[in-house]
């Protein structure tokens, strides 16, 4: 049996896709743990066969084929993908965007420019925010920094919030991805069933993490439960070749990305 790398990251809103594969691991399953940005380079350099990765990435890279049906989004504000700034978002000169996302600091740069008209110099910081707000009058943060070290500004942007208003569309800020000719039907399979079990263990997932991460579970269990959308229907697939669109535009993407889906029957995934 082949053995099969599986990227995951270390955050709240992944936490329903893979706790029951974390408990009883598969025959020939091994897992490793990345930010997005550490997932993308697995993925490029062929350590890892499929991870939950960051959405920017899975257009971005031709090797990569998005696992069709799986998302992580949100339809409106997500609460865990936040933009804290100093100043009036119309007039930020500088951001600090975390090294560690990049559908976060896409996204970032377009709500900025197509709903504030603003396009500030960026950089790139560790996920420090005393530190990257001395150096910047916004900084992105993401995941659950963003949920347990929120600073004190003025000035905070949901960002899942921004892009319902700008566009009327999800976002999906990662899915689950495969190197080409690396997933098989059985890894489908496998995934299904780990969010079903997810889903149906939302409550003991939610008081599992209140321990971990020092909140409530009932606004745990909320975010999981009302916030976060882990289904690739047709909305959200519409909000990811909106992303795609308007990355293009914005030169954060070029011409050969593309949403490609793997499917089980093809040996070549289908564009949309």
């Amino acid at each position: 049996m082949k053995t099969t790398v599986l990227g995951c990251l270390p955050y709240l809103n992944v936490r329903p896709l893979i706790r029951s594969i974390e408990r009883r691991p598969p025959e020939g399953y091994e897992l490793v743990y990345d930010t997005p940005s550490g997932l993308a380079v697995r993925l490029r350099e062929g350590s890892c066969d499929i991870a939950a990765v960051s959405s920017f990435e899975a257009l971005a890279n031709p090797e990569l084929e998005i696992i069709p049906g799986f998302a992580i989004a949100s339809d409106g504000p997500v609460t865990s993908v936040l933009l804290f700034s100093q100043r009036p978002f119309s007039s930020v000169r500088r951001v600090a965007l975390d090294t560690s996302s990049l559908s976060g600091a896409a996204l970032t740069r377009i709500v900025l420019a197509d709903q504030f008209g603003a396009t500030p110099e960026f950089v790139r910081l560790e996920p420090y925010p005393a530190d990257m707000l001395s150096q910047a009058d916004a900084c992105l943060l993401i995941g659950n920094n963003a949920m347990l070290h929120a600073p004190q500004v003025p000035h905070v942007l949901d960002l899942g919030e921004a892009w319902k208003e700008l566009t009327g569309l999800p976002f999906v800020f990662g899915v689950w991805a495969a190197r080409r000719g690396r997933a098989d039907e059985r890894d489908l399979l496998i995934l299904q069933e780990a969010r079903r079990a997810g889903m149906r263990d939302l409550e003991t997932i939610a008081r599992e993490e209140a321990i971990n991460l020092g909140l409530p579970p009932a606004l745990i269990l909320r975010y999981l439960a009302e916030i976060m959308v882990y289904d690739m229907g047709e909305r959200e697939l519409a909000g990811l070749r909106e992303f795609l669109r308007r990355s293009r535009e914005h030169g954060l993407l070029d011409s050969s990305a593309e949403v490609r889906l793997w499917q089980a029957s093809e040996a070549h995934p289908s564009s949309r």
